[in-house]
């Protein structure tokens, strides 16, 4: 096998280069050279693009995504941009994260680290402090850092890129905290870039899956700015366990990997995490509740709201507190159902004050929450901030719950839903739990937080189940 070989398999899906663009992806690509690791074509096709200026000499991209399969040269592909930006920008900021703070930092000790051994010593140093470790590259004094992905992980920060990998293992309350965290780093950096990475996911993996259907539609758009998006992965006309497919989807067969190796990683992984992980297939770990042609028949991007004192308003949160969500729920004049949701945030601290905001500003006729849920302290501290709220009580929920999915699956559909990310990812995530003869949704069952999903549930049975609206009261 070698490496740098001139014929690759095409990308599935990428942006393509502007040859009109200066670019600094010769630069990038001499690092790796200069790591004795010259680039594949796919690293060199993602470094000509991510390094595409402007006639201010500002990078065209401010977002890169690239999903690859396993064992394609992720790591020089990472590590060789994020050392070209260090050499790049005196007293530069690069940070990159993975699962956790631990791996990033085995990452750059063990594995980006050894690359570099073959540069002089006046050119880079390693520090190895637990806490504190980074990359200086000496001449400009610029750090190339690992951090924690946690809300906070960046807090007080500024960054010129910020590299974050394996995104398929983060769900999607951790990946929006993660972007939340980045985003205020560069505010004041006017070249900064954010650049993710990772191979495909599975049920559970809902932000990487949004950012890739970010990036697959800018491509489809034609998009020549702002996000950059590159996906290698088996096409599905192809088995991607079947060995005569390897060279025609893995863009590192038969370079830095053989078919020994694929075969070793198939026997072990077995056929559906190895259509994941080496064939960059998406798979699901279980079928969805509420099925995905339903789901997108009941949208409606052109709901329009009712006046105020026409709609009611819900609240949930997750179990695990991560994130909460706030619905309004009212009725077309043609009887169906609507739903929007009106506000999703990470915590919870945010959630009663914003209620009360909605409520001055809409004066529902209503405003419910699952009494037996997660939200029994948060309807507490309403009541005390002298909001009405109701709880429903365990039949109505179950009722409740039916109702949605029955309103939703029926075809036309009864329900209209205003669409939503959030909504969407917990349309995908929810699970049920049996009860005697009935169900409900399961938020511990499942696989990421179905706030918003038990937020409408709850909605649209408190519109329906409203004290009737007495009209103007006069005297004959």
């Amino acid at each position: 096998m070698t490496n740098g070989s001139e014929t690759s398999p095409p990308p599935t899906t990428a942006t393509p280069r502007t040859p009109s663009r200066p670019t600094y992806g010769r630069a990038i690509a001499q690092i790796a050279e200069a790591l004795g690791r010259p680039f594949m074509p796919w690293q060199r096709h993602v470094a000509d693009v991510l390094g595409e200026v402007d006639d201010d000499g500002r990078f065209c991209y401010r977002l890169g995504i690239v999903s690859v399969p396993r064992q394609s040269g992720k790591t020089l592909a990472m590590g060789a941009l994020m050392l070209h930006r260090a050499a790049l920008i005196p007293r530069g900021r690069v940070y990159f994260t993975q699962q956790t703070r631990q791996d990033a930092s085995d990452w750059l000790i063990n594995e980006l680290s050894p690359l570099t051994a073959s540069f002089p010593g006046d050119a880079l140093h390693l520090r190895r402090a637990a806490g504190s470790e980074h990359i200086e590259w000496l001449p400009t004094a610029a750090l190339v850092r690992p951090f924690p992905p946690t809300p906070a992980g960046l807090h007080g920060k500024t960054s010129d890129l910020v590299a974050l990998d394996e995104c398929w293992s983060h769900d999607l309350v951790k990946g929006q905290q993660l972007d939340t965290a980045v985003t205020p780093t560069q505010a004041t950096k006017p070249n900064a870039q954010v650049v993710k990475f990772s191979t495909a996911g599975d049920a559970t993996s809902l932000w990487w899956l949004g950012t890739c259907e970010q990036g697959r539609a800018a491509v489809l758009a034609g998009r020549t700015e702002g996000v950059a998006f590159f996906d290698w992965s088996c096409p599905d006309d192809l088995d991607p366990c079947e060995p005569a497919s390897w060279p025609l989807y893995h863009p590192a067969y038969g370079r830095t990997i053989g078919a020994s190796a694929m075969h070793a990683a198939l026997d072990l992984l077995g056929p559906s995490e190895f259509a994941r992980s080496y064939g960059n297939q998406w798979v699901a770990t279980r079928a969805r509740v509420i099925p995905l042609d339903a789901w997108r028949r009941a949208q409606d991007a052109e709901l329009e709201l009712p006046e105020p004192g026409a709609i009611a308003l819900a609240f949930d949160v997750a179990v695990d507190r991560s994130d909460a969500a706030i619905v309004a729920a009212w009725r077309r004049p043609d009887g169906t159902a609507a739903l929007e949701l009106a506000d999703t945030r990470p915590g919870i601290g945010w959630l009663v004050d914003r209620l009360r905001e909605l409520v001055d500003r809409w004066r529902p006729r209503a405003i419910g929450y699952d009494a037996a849920g997660p939200a029994l302290d948060v309807a507490d501290v309403c009541t005390r901030a002298g909001l009405t709220v109701e709880g429903l009580k365990a039949r109505e929920y179950v009722a409740a719950c039916a109702g949605l999915l029955d309103g939703i699956v029926t075809d036309p559909p009864v329900i209209r839903l205003r669409p939503h990310p959030a909504l969407d990812a917990a349309a995908g995530s929810a699970a049920m739990r049996a009860l005697v003869d009935s169900w409900c949704w399961s938020r511990r069952s499942s696989s990421a937080s179905i706030a918003s999903l038990t937020a409408a549930t709850c909605a649209l049975w408190a519109f329906d189940h409203a004290p009737a609206d007495l009209g103007t009261f006069r005297v004959w």
